[in-house]
Parts: C-alpha cells; structure tokens; sequence
C-alpha cells in the first residue's frame, strides 16, 4: 500500500502538533478505517513515526513533503487542550494565532511547569497569589513570597 492522495490531510494536521488517530479523524472527517490505512502507508514511508501508543507526530521528510513552512511558535495564546495520552503523561496542548504547540508533562515535571507558569505570570501580573493557592490545592507547593528564580 502506498502514500495516496489524502496522506497530505494527515500530515497537515501533524504539522501542528502530535496527534491520536480519533483526532485525525475528526480533523479531517475520514474514517477510522481510512486513517489507519493512511498512517500505517504513512509510518512505512517515514513520513510519520507512533511515539506512543496511537499517538502519531509528523517526521521532517513529513514536513518536506508538505508545500508550506509551519511556525515554530504558538503567537498569543487562544485556546488550550488536555489530550490524554497516556496514565501518566499528558499532552497540554496550547493554540495560538500563529500555530500550535505542545507540552508533555509527567508527574516529575509537572511541578517545573507550574513553577515555570508561576514565574512567568510574576513578570507580567501583579498579585500571583491567587495561581498559588490554586497551585497548593493540587498538590504543588510553590515558594510563597518571592516567585522561583
């Protein structure tokens, strides 16, 4: 079986961040059947690679397949997306008005992460304490006073 016609929908879906197989389904309204056939065509070509279970990201001969440059920055952020991907590593998936990235984050990182987030927002936001409190209640413990250095 080889790389037909709709592998450029799959692929374009990839190029902004890894993806399950529901998800590609719904992004580009083709059949379980279909996107499976397209991503195992896809994966033989080496045009994608299965980093985890059914969980799919685009490879660079992927990348220079497709016609035109993907941004390597999300721009302002607009919306945000959870996308379970396995027990113990999530995907956060942040879009922007340029394009989309993700974060993986398991349980030994995701204090980095709300500290990161904490130190960030104290740049640019006054009263913190708030982000703090709701970072207590989850199990995170970040410094009180100062934000991390």
């Amino acid at each position: 079986m080889g790389v037909d016609e709709h592998a450029d929908d799959v692929l374009q879906v990839l190029a902004h961040g890894r993806s399950n197989s529901h998800h590609l389904c719904q992004q580009t309204g083709r059949g379980e059947q279909a996107v499976a056939e397209t991503l195992a065509a896809c994966s033989a070509a080496g045009l994608v690679t299965e980093v985890d279970r059914d969980l799919y990201q685009i490879t660079s001969a992927g990348v220079d397949r497709l016609d035109r440059e993907y941004p390597a920055e999300a721009g302002f952020l607009q919306e945000t997306d959870l996308i379970h991907d396995a027990p113990t590593v999530k995907t956060v998936r942040l879009q922007g008005d340029r394009s989309l990235v993700e974060v993986q984050v398991d349980e030994d990182s995701v204090g980095t992460l709300a500290e990161t987030v904490l130190r960030v927002l104290s740049d640019t936001h006054g009263d913190t304490e708030p982000l703090r409190a709701a970072l207590r209640q989850v199990g995170v413990a970040p410094g009180d006073g100062e934000p991390p250095e």
